[in-house]
């Protein structure tokens, strides 16, 4: 065997070798675009709005994602306590008892799905001014906050912590 035509087999091995890893690391790039452009599309993205005037307030809960959030977890932070509960489990527990405010509620509670494009009224307040300015003040987050944790269809968790904040990604 020649020297040329050893060197010659040995440069073509070495090329042949080094396009497959470069093709390898291409496909990996390209999985890895493709999980996140799936992941995207599934994105559900919660948020907290405040929305009335003097005479009435609705607490909003919307979700301007693309994809459903599966509710993991609700809690209230009020003062320094955390409870384990949502907004109307809380308000029923801290409520003054002669409180005869008129309210509408949704419960928004573990194991719930909120569709993509979907907005829920948690609550809905009419009446007096005073009355409207209590409730706006206790859950637009300066008094309240209501804590919701939930996950995408691909088990990414989320968290949304009050009207104020957006959502923030969970490291797993």
């Amino acid at each position: 065997m020649n020297d040329k035509s050893y060197n010659s087999d040995r440069l073509f091995g070495v090329a042949a070798f080094l396009i497959s890893m470069g093709t390898f690391f291409v496909y990996i790039y390209e999985a890895r675009l493709l999980q996140k452009q799936q992941y995207a599309s599934a994105l559900p993205y919660l948020e907290m709005w405040n929305s009335g005037g003097p005479t009435n307030y609705r607490l909003l809960l919307v979700n301007n994602g693309v994809g459903p959030a599966f509710v993991r977890n609700v809690r209230v932070h009020h003062r320094g306590k955390v409870y384990q509960m949502d907004h109307v489990a809380f308000y029923n527990k801290v409520r003054n008892p002669d409180d005869t405010t008129d309210f509408v509620t949704t419960n928004i509670n573990p194991g719930r799905v909120i569709p993509a494009g979907r907005e829920i009224e948690l609550l809905i307040v009419t009446g007096s001014r005073e009355k409207v300015k209590r409730f706006r003040r206790l859950f637009d987050g300066d008094d309240a906050e209501i804590e919701i944790t939930y996950a995408s269809v691909y088990e990414e968790q989320w968290r949304l912590r009050g009207v104020k904040n957006p959502p923030q990604k969970q490291d797993d």
